[in-house]
């Protein structure tokens, strides 16, 4: 189980990064639903869950109802017909009812890879888990193409936007933004994949998983 492997810690999970957040976020409110109370929620966007009990702008009292009936739920606030944002609720008031709450802290737009500007990301509790995603199909491309934020990914790298995207300049770049306890590698899918990974990992002093987040799949590569 990923929350095994990831030993995640009751209170505040904070997912950054890029690559796969959104399904670490719900595979971890599964995994951790079965036998705790879990509540979902984003510091930034997300788009309204299907598969989740989800309430919009509700009362401290709707959740503490919500959570006697089910182990998981959606908190956010409605900003389109599809989106949620961060609730008006503190997470602090979240952690009186709920054991787990697990966050999207920012977005990427759906590329492999991103760097983070100044307020990024949005964290409003210090998390008791701070991990981020990585996707390694980003890898050996172009900046450019690959990169949310691509000027900001290129100036922390000591790159340009033309430079293909090395494994030490990916790990360069988690080092020095310095904004997570772990690093999970996704999209791991080969040999060849896995010998990048292995590769960002040798740069770093933080425990970094490689493997595929929505099959379940992670090995550790350093502790």
């Amino acid at each position: 189980m990923l929350s095994e492997i990831l030993k995640i810690k009751p209170g505040l999970t904070s997912i950054i990064g890029s690559g796969g957040k959104t399904t670490l976020m719900y595979s971890l409110a599964k995994e951790l639903s079965a036998s705790k109370k879990v509540i979902i929620c984003t510091f930034t966007k997300i788009y309204k869950p299907e598969h989740i009990i989800t309430l919009t702008d509700p009362s401290e009292e709707d959740i503490k109802n919500a959570l006697l009936a089910n182990n998981c739920i959606c908190v956010g606030k409605l900003s389109t017909e599809e989106k949620l944002t961060m609730p008006d609720i503190s997470v602090e008031i979240l952690l009186k009812y709920a054991d787990y709450v697990i966050s999207e802290a920012d977005g990427a737009k759906g590329l492999p890879l991103k760097a983070h500007r100044h307020y990024e990301p949005v964290i409003h509790r210090k998390p008791v888990n701070t991990i981020q995603v990585l996707g390694i199909s980003g890898i050996n491309k172009k900046i450019k193409d690959v990169c949310h934020r691509p000027e900001t990914y290129a100036e922390i790298a000591g790159a340009s936007i033309n430079d293909k995207v090395t494994p030490e300049m990916a790990a360069r770049v988690v080092k020095r933004e310095g904004l997570c306890d772990t690093l999970i590698i996704n999209q791991v899918e080969n040999d060849d994949n896995m010998k990048d990974a292995e590769k960002i990992a040798a740069y770093l002093d933080i425990p970094v998983f490689a493997g595929e987040i929505r099959k379940g799949d992670l090995i550790c590569l350093r502790l």
